[in-house]
């Protein structure tokens, strides 16, 4: 018995219109006119020449529209944004004015439609840094601490004890940030760690202790 010949696999054109930018586009639709021109292989195109060239070209006239109406639109942009700094620097003339003629007085500066500053608020002491915790570190003798940032906090110190009484506490680290991993500790001695912020009204006061031994 004769063997069935291989049904050919049918192939389909690969179109990806969707991944193409509105330039690509107009790009790959003119290439297929050109294609196509004279293609004995397809006499009766669907839309017709006619038809599909109409179509390009009226995407190709809204997209220079289109192009050109974004340029237009960031060279206003670029023009209102010169105005407005320009706008911005009169009023603040201004509002140096109103503060030097109005002499200070509340009433004189709300009657030039301009609003009046808040009284400068001091400085506070930043709390104590709270929730101190310590995990074992990536290698011998090193500890990881953390601990909850304080507001208005500028850095912190970090101190460190063996873990007997009385505490003999010595400065490890003043670290702007909110954790520190302390080194050359002694594998298998146990230590204390204590954290206070510093700000620039001064310094809180130190934190709870936290006991670690060190891998």
């Amino acid at each position: 018995m004769p063997s069935a010949t291989p049904r050919r696999k049918m192939a389909k054109p690969k179109l990806d219109l969707k991944s193409k930018t509105d330039s690509e586009l107009l790009g790959y639709a003119q290439a297929h006119i050109t294609a196509m021109t004279g293609n004995a292989n397809f006499p009766t195109p669907d839309p017709d020449a006619a038809a599909f060239a109409a179509s390009v070209a009226a995407f190709d006239t809204a997209l220079t529209t289109s192009d050109t109406a974004q340029q237009t639109a960031r060279e206003k942009v670029a023009l209102k944004d010169a105005e407005r700094a320009s706008l911005e620097q009169a009023l603040a003339q201004r509002g140096n004015y109103v503060e030097n003629a109005s002499g200070g007085d509340e009433a004189k500066i709300l009657s030039s439609g301009f609003s009046v500053r808040s009284p400068a608020t001091p400085p506070a002491i930043p709390p104590v840094p709270a929730d101190l915790g310590i995990t074992m570190g990536d290698h011998a003798g090193e500890i990881d601490l953390h601990w909850t940032p304080s507001k208005g906090a500028k850095s912190y110190i970090i101190e460190c004890a063996p873990y007997n009484t009385p505490r003999v506490w010595q400065q490890v680290k003043i670290t702007t940030r909110s954790s520190f991993t302390v080194t050359g500790l002694t594998p298998g001695a146990t230590y204390v760690f204590r954290v206070k912020a510093i700000g620039s009204a001064g310094e809180s006061d130190w934190s709870d202790e936290a006991v670690k031994m060190a891998p």
